[in-house]
């Protein structure tokens, strides 16, 4: 059984970029097979990874629902539909690489989502790491997207605000059942340490239900490849950001 990794918060606190992040570190060290998910209905982890984003499952769901009883080769929808993820499943020499999407048309996006679970579910025995980058907010966890999640990855930048957010997620993750096994708090683009933080923010963090697991720092370099348009997979291995990503796995013992 694969380890799934997980990355959730607010939208606008760089958890595509930690996601991203995450991947690249888990490449260099040869870890293989890996499968990414971009669970989130406005996509763009594809982008940051420079792949060409594939046909996703919720297109895939409207084909399915268009062509009602008309389920080519005799197949039951779910068959259908399982097929289908696993042809559009965007194959590079690192990793593999499926999209969520947003699906179009009339329809309830939970079915979309259930999908999602169910080949996460099959797909995780044939992968030694997935890495799930969720939609922003919390919608994902009260959807229930993940089946099982070895880490969740609370992503939150400096402001109070996006702090705050990390207690009411935390508050889900309890209605969870025992389904993510171990939450960790990440804060990104720092600049200093938690002492340099207004006090407001200091405040936030003090009330959350537990210590940051890590700082990662404001970088530059992570900030240039975003402005240029060019995939953050390929900021250099000496960069701060992408070692205090790889500290923070070893930390866990994800990464030796």
């Amino acid at each position: 059984m694969g380890i799934t990794l997980a990355v959730a918060g607010k939208g606008g606190v760089g958890k595509t970029s930690i996601a991203s992040l995450i991947i690249k570190n888990l490449i260099d060290s040869g870890q293989r097979p890996l499968l990414a998910i971009d669970a989130d209905s406005n996509s763009n982890l594809h982008e940051v990874l420079g792949i060409r984003e594939p046909k996703s499952v919720g297109c895939i769901r409207e084909d399915a629902r268009k062509m009602g009883e008309d389920i080519p080769g005799g197949m039951t929808r779910d068959r259908f539909m399982d097929y289908q993820i696993q042809a559009n499943l965007e194959e590079t020499k690192d990793l593999d690489f499926l999209s969520m999407g947003r699906p179009e048309g009339p329809g309830c996006y939970c079915m979309a989502n259930n999908i999602l679970r169910d080949v996460i579910s099959r797909l995780t025995t044939n992968y030694k790491f997935v890495i799930i980058d969720n939609e922003a907010g919390m919608e994902h966890l009260s959807r229930r997207t993940e089946e099982e999640v070895d880490h969740l990855f609370i992503i939150s930048d400096p402001s109070p605000r996006s702090v705050r957010t990390i207690g009411r997620i935390y508050q889900l993750i309890d209605e969870m059942e025992g389904r993510i096994h171990n939450q960790h708090i990440v804060l990104s683009r720092i600049q200093g340490t938690l002492a340099d933080l207004p006090k407001t923010t200091r405040e936030e963090i003090e009330a959350l239900p537990s210590t940051p697991l890590a700082l990662i720092p404001y970088d530059e370099e992570l900030v240039a490849l975003d402005l240029e348009g060019k995939p953050l997979v390929d900021i250099p291995s000496d960069s701060i950001a992408y070692q205090a990503v790889r500290k923070m796995l070893q930390d866990i013992a994800v990464l030796s």
